[in-house]
Formats: C-alpha cells, structure tokens, sequence
C-alpha cells in the first residue's frame, strides 16, 4: 500500500497515536514516551477526540487540529506528537476516520492476555462505581447489556463501561484496522514483552516513531490499579477456555508478512 500525502498543504497536529487495548499498558507507555525530548505527548491521556458524540466527520483535519492544539502546549519545538486513546481501537469507525485526519499517522496497538485484561476491566469498572454485580454475572450479563446499547459512544455506554471479554477480541480489531491502515504503520506490542523487556522495546517503539534510540527511559510498573492475582481463577480458566480460537486466530494474523506493495 503506497501512502498518499496528507490533503492540501495542512501538516497534520498528531504524529502517532495509542489506540489500545485498554488495560494493556497505555498508560505507562504514554508516560515512558513523554520521557522522551523528542516527543510531546498530549497533556491529558486519553483526549477521546474521535470518540467523541460531538465529533463530525465533515471536519477537516486542520479543524480536527483546533481541538487537539491546546492539549500539546509542553514541548511546542518537539519533532513528535502523539496521544493516547485506547477505545480508538476497539471502536470500529474509528479506524477510517485516523486515516482521513491523517494518511501518515502510525500506530501503537498494546495487548495483554485477554482474559487477564477483562478481570482488570471488571476492578477498573467496580472501583469508579459503574459496575456492582459479581463479575460472574456481570460476564454473563455483558452480551445483552452490549446488545442493547443504541449509543456505543455515549459517555455512559454499555459499550464503555461492560465490554469485558468483547474486548478481548483484538484479532477482529487489528483486522478492523488494517482495512485502513498497511502493517507497516501498525506497531504491536505485548504487554509483557514491554514489563519484561523494557529497554529492548522502548528501543524498537523509538525506532518505529523515528526518534532517537540512544536514550535510556527507566522502567516502572506497567500495570497499574490491577486486580489480586490469585483472585478469580475459576473466571480466568473458563474466560481463557472461551478465548481458545481467538488465541489461533489472533496468531495467526500476528504471523502473517505484510503484502507487498
């Protein structure tokens, strides 16, 4: 796939974006990058611009960038910008629309073992009071609160809020993604190669952005307000039994070669 300049003569705000998973390390990515003199990354984490309920598709990228100009205010000379937005991914309109605001943007997708990442989307949920049924049933409850969700972008959305082990779906959303965007411009990283390999991956994430690699960022948790580790462990082996073909598949799609263009 051959990237067409951006429309007119407007250079786009945003260099890269984080678009997901939730619950997977954004947020330390985030913080690791803004380390960085090279980057300036949003001032607030998660601007939710293009999930947005006010957000148009009639506007242009440079009115797209009148909204994201007053979050990147830190480093005004710094070559890189980027947010993060972890919902970008899991949305499905999403995708097109990064594309059209700007065909050059890359991309960084975090994941974490599935059904790991919905028991911490359950505890993030049941500590901001959004969630009050055992998670038991809140998973049994999740595909008919989802079903009847009329506004997915609503702020108090099913699709927000319950989406537990939906989310966990990353192989439909990567699929998603690439229908708008070549692998080229997709960086994905797992969640453990970047608790467990930090230097190594920050190294290949700098590499990917075109910034310099020569700087050492320190690591520190990537993970954090998580849930007790040995809770759960009947949930955690029935989510993983349930999670078995997207396992193959989300393999599968991992090891596929980009295409040649």
């Amino acid at each position: 796939m051959t990237e067409a300049p951006p429309s007119g003569t407007h250079k786009p705000l945003v260099d890269f974006m984080i678009i997901g998973a939730q619950k997977c390390g954004t947020s330390a990515l985030h913080r690791f990058l803004d380390q960085h003199p090279e980057i300036d990354m949003a001032s607030q984490k998660e601007v939710h611009l293009f999930d947005s309920p006010e957000y148009s598709n009639a506007w242009s990228p440079a009115q797209i960038d009148e909204r994201y100009a007053p979050h990147f205010r830190g480093r005004p000379e710094a070559a890189l910008r980027g947010e993060a937005t972890p919902v970008y991914l899991y949305l499905p309109d999403i995708a097109p629309e990064l594309k059209r605001y700007n065909p050059r943007l890359k991309l960084i997708v975090l994941l974490r073992d599935p059904a790991e990442r919905a028991i911490s989307h359950y505890y993030m949920e049941k500590g901001r009071g959004q969630e009050h049924r055992p998670l038991w049933l809140a998973l049994l409850a999740e595909p008919l609160r989802l079903a009847r969700d009329r506004n997915p972008k609503a702020p108090n959305s099913a699709t927000r809020w319950h989406s537990y082990r939906h989310r966990g779906l990353y192989s439909r959303q990567l699929r998603n993604l690439y229908r708008s965007f070549d692998k080229s411009s997709v960086l994905v990283i797992r969640n453990g190669d970047l608790r467990q390999r930090h230097d190594a991956v920050l190294r290949r994430t700098l590499a990917f952005l075109g910034a310099r690699q020569d700087l050492r960022i320190p690591a520190a948790a990537v993970l954090e307000g998580d849930y007790p580790g040995k809770a759960h462990r009947l949930a955690r082996w029935l989510l993983r039994l349930s999670y078995l073909p997207e396992y193959l598949r989300l393999g599968m799609l991992l090891t596929q070669r980009p295409k040649a263009a």
